[in-house]
């Protein structure tokens, strides 16, 4: 659409031009004075101007339309790009080099707080909430806030949060090491709902118990296919996040890696009781 616009605004400056140069020839031909010339080329050159500035006008108009449409749509996305996985890949890839900013973690608690109260809470920063939760030693309490926000959710009638409380309950769970109650959770079989995280988890946690290859890679073609049916956001374009989605080797290496980096943390507790 922008380019015909282009080419249409291109063509009518042309037209424009050549109709100059004729007036400036009728002009000479029947012998028009010269300030009489000088008053019709005048009028002319400001109608260019005016439609040249109208047409960068129209256009920086668009662009500001365009990018009002794609914040609404970004925020109408939220539930898309939880559903398609990409922020349960993203800590995936990243969970072994995560450094926590202190000062963050100390106002954590009051935000997380904050957006349960929420009347539709945003799912997004919870899950980055609870991951900050988990970074400083809090993982107790993270799940424990969880639980209470699933009973509530379900007490008030409000499935489909109780549903996303319950995915970010299990993905803590993970990330703990917790894999059979991770497992226990009904979440990870609503296959009512298409959500790329289910066969996700179901991929890691097979992996991490030992299961055979071909079970857990069963869970990650049914992730890989609904995955691919979702529209995602452009800007997660990571090599990492691709090869993982791609290649079940790869995908089984960062897995291996998780649960290395779960084993250490569980040492060094041990050690610190």
């Amino acid at each position: 659409m922008e380019n015909i616009l282009n080419y249409l605004q291109m063509s009518l400056e042309f037209q424009i031009a050549h109709f100059i140069e004729v007036v400036k020839a009728k002009a000479i031909q029947v012998g028009i004075q010269h300030d009489g010339l000088l008053t019709v080329l005048t009028l002319c050159f400001v109608f260019y101007l005016i439609v040249v500035s109208t047409g960068h006008l129209w256009k920086n108009k668009k662009k500001k339309k365009r990018g009002k449409i794609q914040r609404v749509l970004t925020r109408s996305m939220s539930i898309g790009v939880l559903h398609g996985g990409e922020l349960a890949l993203e800590r995936l890839v990243d969970y072994h080099q995560a450094k926590a900013n202190v000062q963050l973690l100390d106002v954590t608690e009051t935000e997380l707080d904050s957006l349960l109260k929420e009347g539709l809470p945003d799912f997004k920063k919870l899950q980055r909430c609870i991951a900050k939760l988990e970074m400083s030693g809090k993982e107790s309490k993270a799940v424990k806030i969880l639980e209470s926000a699933i009973k509530e959710a379900r007490l008030e009638g409000k499935p489909h949060e109780a549903y996303e409380f319950e995915m970010l309950l299990v993905e803590s769970l993970i990330y703990q090491g917790e894999f059979i109650k991770a497992l226990s959770y009904e979440c990870l079989n609503d296959e009512f709902i298409t959500d790329a995280r289910r066969p996700l988890y179901k991929a890691i946690i097979y992996l991490s118990l030992g299961y055979t290859e071909e079970e857990a890679k069963k869970f990650w073609w049914e992730f890989k296919r609904i995955r691919g049916h979702m529209k995602r956001s452009r800007n997660t374009q990571d090599v990492q996040l691709f090869e993982i989605t791609t290649d079940f080797d790869k995908f089984m290496c960062i897995v291996k890696s998780l649960e290395e980096d779960i084993k250490q943390v569980k040492a060094k507790a041990n050690k610190n009781k």
